[in-house]
């Protein structure tokens, strides 16, 4: 970035080059829209080749740049029109939870286990869009980007205890979310 910063821009599409797919990724789980994520991705790289002069070698560029995506995730699912397409997808991007009954019965066979596979992401997606923002975010960072406490906490602007607290309670409300399908009692 510091390349990038003194005007080499060969350095800016290595950058993105590197990352690019971690972004999308991170993205992907925050949104659960493949298209979105990548017009995130690209929003949060424009974000980034504009603040270039501004740069300051604070923390990890990573550290850096998740915020950037973060920030760009929460202000494009707080628009009107992200919470519109949600409300009216038909269950394809982002499908229910199951009942507490657990997943539905096998009256059709026993589905192929790439079948059950993708089913359980989408589920485990869906039931991480239903977290609270702060919750979904630093959980994204710990679990899938691997982000040290200390890290989110600067890219969330919260203390490294109260980002534990998130992470926590993150994952207990996935549990409890999630134990029906996955044969686990929370009571």
């Amino acid at each position: 970035m510091l390349q990038f910063k003194a005007g080499d821009q060969r350095a800016f599409q290595h950058l993105f080059d590197k990352h690019k797919k971690r972004v999308i990724n991170y993205c992907f789980r925050y949104c659960g829209n493949a298209a979105m994520a990548e017009e995130m991705a690209q929003e949060t790289f424009l974000r980034v080749y504009k603040a270039a002069r501004r740069y300051r070698p604070k923390a990890r560029f990573t550290t850096w740049l998740f915020k950037i995506a973060a920030n760009v995730c929460r202000n494009e699912i707080r628009k009107p029109a992200y919470r519109a397409q949600v409300e009216s997808l038909n269950g394809n991007t982002v499908p229910e939870l199951p009942s507490d009954n657990g997943p539905t019965g096998s009256g059709c066979g026993q589905p192929d286990a790439l079948f059950e596979e993708s089913e359980r992401h989408a589920l485990v997606r869906a039931a991480i869009q239903r977290l609270p923002e702060q919750q979904r975010e630093a959980l994204l960072l710990r679990v899938n980007e691997e982000f040290s406490y200390r890290e989110i906490g600067r890219q969330i602007n919260r203390p490294e205890g109260h980002v534990k607290t998130l992470i926590y309670r993150g994952r207990q409300q996935l549990k409890k979310m999630l134990g029906a399908y996955f044969g686990v009692n929370h009571e």
